[in-house]
């Protein structure tokens, strides 16, 4: 399929219309991202400086400044804001479901509630503004990029401010849906900035509040699983203080990052730790530091490596470096510092925290939350290139009665394959849940396309929504050795919509495939399927980790095919599959094993003694 056929069918998919196209790609908003509730009882209030650019993003509102809401802290919804970090209204509640009321028509959805002010002690002529930047979701430039879901024009977003003398909220600043590049054509900017000036001396109480809100419509469609959440409006460093103007250009001495903490290595946010080499560690990082001030700034940077027993392993620093005024740093040592160290190999599971400093001159400026970024990697037993934050649902639409999809993964050395966590996003009236599949394995042929299937389910499976911010894990029926690069996916049953979480945030484009008719086509999408395949031993509960193989006890041949030995007379053998089923007791040391399928096992063994060790075992016939 050449470019232009390519954008013409993203094109269709994104509007959500079949038009006779008898396959494609579909990328829709989320019924369901990762929330958490702000905690609730706090009542005292707040003085001012009121300020928040929420980069303290740990999917929670700080419950100092505000109260519960259905709004949602993250990074993933816009590219480049002011500071890490913003918070998101769109159609879901603070648990995650898409509000009863929802419907294709505009509904009342989230409230972003700040708790009470002290306007008591600053009279009118304080020049109180209240400032913030907001991006309606959708993203701009090709449609194959963009991130979320634009709202539409029927929706919009409100500003109220609360009057305490006579228990009435005013609204001050509304926006009707509107896309990012129609503002960008308008401004020459995404992020819009809003400064609200506040004079009327009704408000100046010490239970003066503030409030956004939106309304939303689902989209207009009929086929099963499309229907989720939609029209996000992001908002990000918000100001209310005294002795501003609303009429000024918006300028704070700050450097602060704008982009998420990266994962060290090159292609994976995480992978099993006895699969990683060397080899898999990035050469530089890309690092986005903002200077917000209207003069150039001398800023520091650094970045610290910490293992789990909380010991710094590795320090880098970049020194001092000129950021530019009201831009971006671009100088390598702090916008693509290197990566001059290498994770330690191994099969323990291991986490290490990578803290990355910013700071402008010697001490820092005066709002040093959004100096400090941290990424935790993680070495388990799965592969991943998402960061478990979807911003869009991914699924395919086709004419035909079965359809494929399968995700790359090139493996270090030879593992088995046990389970597959999976995302699937909740949709209106749980219709994803009825759609059926099969998880599929392939091996890659020598064009690194799907080729070979090594593994097929024979009952069919449903999707499952494991919660805000949890993956379900499917078990194999059968573990499978695998080698080298392999695709992990399913065969749909029937041509609705299945809906996966989908990570706009970090590209795997090219490692993702479907079928839908008689040839494999690569994605074009940006980003990453939130599918990730587990290995070994803990890839299922039911059996604890072992280390390596008893220097006493050494299994041959090992892997097996018909048989192994073991060289202890009078042992009693027990032999596990990964999910704790027993398939062989034996007494001997010789154990057949040619009726058992090829996978990953593990060999208790008993001696006279009734000492026991365990072993690992492959069976490969």
């Amino acid at each position: 399929m050449d470019l232009v056929k390519h954008i013409i069918i993203i094109a269709a998919a994104l509007t959500l219309g079949s038009g006779g196209i008898r396959a494609q790609e579909v990328l829709l908003p989320l019924q369901s991202v990762n929330v958490k509730p702000t905690k609730a009882g706090l009542d005292s209030c707040v003085s001012l400086p009121f300020f928040d650019d929420f980069s303290r993003h740990t999917d929670i509102l700080q419950p100092e400044l505000w109260e519960s809401c259905g709004a949602t802290v993250g990074t993933g919804f816009g590219e480049l804001p002011p500071s890490v970090g913003m918070v998101t209204l769109d159609a879901i509640d603070a648990h995650g479901n898409l509000y009863q009321q929802a419907a294709t028509n505009p509904f009342p959805a989230d409230t972003l509630l700040s708790r009470r002010i002290r306007l008591d002690s600053v009279s009118p002529s304080d020049s109180l503004v209240l400032s913030f930047f907001y991006l309606p979701g959708g993203g701009y430039g090709n449609l194959w990029e963009r991130v979320g879901d634009t709202p539409d024009p029927a929706d919009s977003i409100y500003l109220d401010l609360f009057s305490p003398s006579d228990s009435t909220w005013n609204t001050v600043w509304a926006r009707g849906g509107i896309s990012v590049d129609t503002l960008m054509a308008q401004t020459g900017k995404t992020w819009q900035y809003v400064a609200i000036g506040i004079t009327n001396r009704t408000y100046f109480d010490s239970a003066f509040r503030f409030r956004f809100r939106n309304h939303a419509s689902l989209d207009a469609t009929s086929k099963r699983g499309m229907k989720g959440n939609c029209d996000q409006w992001n908002i990000d460093y918000l100001l209310l203080d005294t002795g501003r103007s609303a009429t000024a250009e918006p300028h704070w001495r700050d450097v602060t990052f704008t982009g998420e903490a990266p994962s060290l290595l090159s292609n994976y946010i995480s992978m099993p730790a006895r699969q990683f080499r060397p080899s898999d560690m990035a050469q530089n990082l890309e690092i986005i530091i903002a200077n917000l001030y209207n003069s150039e700034l001398a800023t520091q940077y650094a970045y610290f490596i910490i293992d789990d027993q909380n010991d710094t392993v590795h320090r880098y620093d970049g020194g001092f470096e000129n950021a530019p005024w009201t831009g971006y740093q671009t100088a390598a040592a702090h916008a693509n510092p290197p990566v001059a160290y290498s994770f330690t190999e191994g099969n323990v599971h291991r986490t290490y925290d990578i803290v990355h400093v910013v700071r402008e001159g010697a001490y820092g400026d005066s709002r040093q939350q959004n100096d400090t970024i941290r990424f935790r990697q993680v070495f388990a037993d799965y592969y991943a290139y998402d960061d478990g934050s979807p911003e869009n649902g991914y699924g395919l639409t086709s004419t035909a009665s079965r359809v494929y999809l399968a995700y790359r993964f090139d493996l270090g050395q030879e593992d088995t394959l046990s389970a597959v966590d999976m995302y699937f996003n909740r949709t209106l009236g749980g219709e994803n849940e009825n759609i059926m599949f099969y998880l599929t394995v392939w091996q890659a042929d020598e064009n690194g396309q799907p080729g070979t299937v090594l593994y097929r389910d024979t009952e069919r499976r449903r999707p499952r929504f494991g919660g805000m911010n949890r993956y379900e894990r499917y078990a194999l029926e059968q573990p499978t050795v695998v080698r080298g690069s392999v695709f992990v996916g399913f065969e749909q049953v029937g041509n609705d919509f299945i809906n996966i979480g989908f990570d706009r945030g970090h590209q795997s484009a090219d490692r993702i495939w479907y079928l839908t008719s008689t040839e494999w086509q690569q994605s074009i999408l940006r980003g990453s399927l939130m599918i990730r395949p587990c290995f070994g031993v803990n890839a299922v509960n039911g059996i604890a980790e072992v280390g390596p193989t008893s220097k006493n006890i050494r299994l041959f041949p090992n892997p097996a095919d018909n048989h192994f030995d073991i060289p202890i007379d009078g042992c009693i053998v027990a032999i596990y599959n990964m999910i704790g089923h027993q398939f062989v007791t034996s007494r001997g040391n010789r154990v057949d094993t040619h009726n058992i399928p090829d996978g990953f096992y593990i060999v208790s063994i008993t001696d006279s003694d009734g000492s026991t060790y365990v072993s690992k075992l492959i069976i490969k016939h």
